[in-house]
């Protein structure tokens, strides 16, 4: 339960008076709309100064909005929400202040982190910022094993799989058969995983390198068997911030939304299609993950009734033909959504979904490089599987001499083989 109480004062006054505690709500208002205001300006003002033009069009209205294209701040989002969760938490009484400028600062604006997260809590970040450290060979291994693997993803699976696979598809859908539309967007999610797994494992990396430990963001999300372990295995620490300073006030407080867990759930996934971007595509993919962690929840409500009147549901759900059909419907469905995420417009979205149903047009070939991306991503899920774990542990068992010469027969083939031309990270434009 999270109590919506003020901190304790540092300084022994009383902080419960009616007079501190509108003084601290108007504190947080004004840090809030400033904050958010920021945002909504620079990513938000031309989606909306559009949307309302068309909206007085289809009215017959003449309105002229004027549309200000606005340079994007970089990593604007990231810091943003890492900037509020602080406030929070220290408005909750869950953090102290911060008393350092210099910590605070770098808190917000830790390079490693700053363009595209993962996103840190001020209880989980602040304490080793403010505690000296010492850079010892396990932080350098550490850090280094995970920026070379966080590296692996971007420049060869990523980037591969943009150009010789996703590309293609996604600029011409209907000169591709069902097949290579389906390949294609099978590709993207592979791609936006590898791609944003591999930034937040560089930045995981470099931060090690001084002694940092940031949060983990990503845990095999293609192995999840339900859209609610999706959710916990995908942008975790975007995710965990939604639930716990959206989804959770929400459904807590005294207030209409008091319950009403699936309206809340629409709410917070709204919320993550605009923090994503500001389209109509986002905000279709937000609905779509709305509606379908909807259907989860009073899926799973009605067959835990059925379980307890019933053993017989219990065995069905633990067999192995229920397990990959929920693993199948996860993923298929967390698939397709992805199309418009990946879509620059709602037209173009809804001719590349009808292209994965239809008949004729030619197939993509995505080349021996192509498809090898695609197996690296499929492998590094499949060694996440309890059969094959124990292949990683023996591996990083061997003397240091052997993996070294394996890391470094990786880096000279990626210098090989990874694309000529580098693209942006993804995550970098939200």
């Amino acid at each position: 339960m999270i109590s919506l109480g003020v901190a304790p004062s540092p300084t022994g006054a009383d902080v419960t008076s009616p007079g501190s505690t509108r003084r601290r709500r108007l504190l947080l208002g004004l840090s809030l709309a400033v904050n958010l205001g920021a945002l909504a300006y620079f990513k938000y003002e031309a989606f909306f100064a559009t949307s309302l033009d068309e909206l007085l069009a289809s009215f017959g209205l003449s309105a002229s909005v004027p549309v200000l294209h606005l340079l994007l701040p970089l990593g604007i989002s990231f810091y943003t929400i890492q900037r509020i969760g602080y406030m929070v938490d220290v408005y909750w009484g869950r953090l102290p202040v911060c008393r350092s400028l210099l910590d605070y600062a770098l808190f917000v604006a830790f390079f490693p982190q700053v363009t595209a997260g993962p996103i840190s809590r001020g209880g989980q970040l602040l304490p080793q910022l403010a505690a000296p450290r010492r850079l010892e060979a396990r932080w350098l291994a550490a850090g280094a094993g995970s920026f070379l693997l966080g590296y692996l993803l971007k420049g060869w699976a990523a980037d591969l799989l943009g150009t010789s696979l996703v590309d293609p598809v996604f600029a011409d859908p209907h000169a591709y058969s069902a097949l290579s539309a389906w390949l294609g967007v099978i590709g993207y999610a592979a791609q936006v995983f590898a791609d944003f797994a591999g930034y937040s494992l560089m930045a995981i990396g470099t931060a090690r390198l001084f002694g940092i430990e940031l949060p983990m963001n990503f845990d095999n999300p293609f192995l999840s068997r339900s859209l609610p372990e999706v959710w916990r295995r995908w942008h975790i620490t975007l995710n965990r911030w939604l639930f716990d300073y959206i989804f959770t006030p929400l459904t807590t407080s005294k207030g209409w939304f008091r319950g009403r867990f699936d309206v809340a759930l629409m709410l917070v996934f709204l919320a993550s299609g605009l923090w994503h971007g500001a389209a109509w595509t986002f905000i279709a993919w937000g609905v779509m993950q709305g509606i379908g962690m909807v259907v989860h929840r009073h899926w799973d409500e009605w067959y835990r009734g059925q379980c307890r009147r019933d053993r017989r549901y219990v065995r069905w759900r633990q067999s192995a033909p229920y397990q990959f059909a929920a693993w199948a419907l996860t993923v298929g469905f967390f698939v397709v959504s992805l199309v418009p995420f990946r879509a620059p417009s709602p037209a173009l979205a809804w001719d590349y979904a009808t292209r994965l149903f239809g008949a004729g047009g030619r197939h993509v070939d995505p080349g021996l490089f192509g498809a090898l991306a695609l197996l690296t991503v499929i492998g590094l899920h499949l060694l996440a599987l309890t059969p094959l774990r124990a292949l990683r542990e023996r591996f990083l068992a061997l003397p240091p001499v052997v993996r070294g010469a394996v890391y470094g027969l990786t880096i000279a083939a990626l210098i090989l083989a990874v694309p000529t031309s580098r693209t942006a990270f993804i995550y970098q434009q939200f």
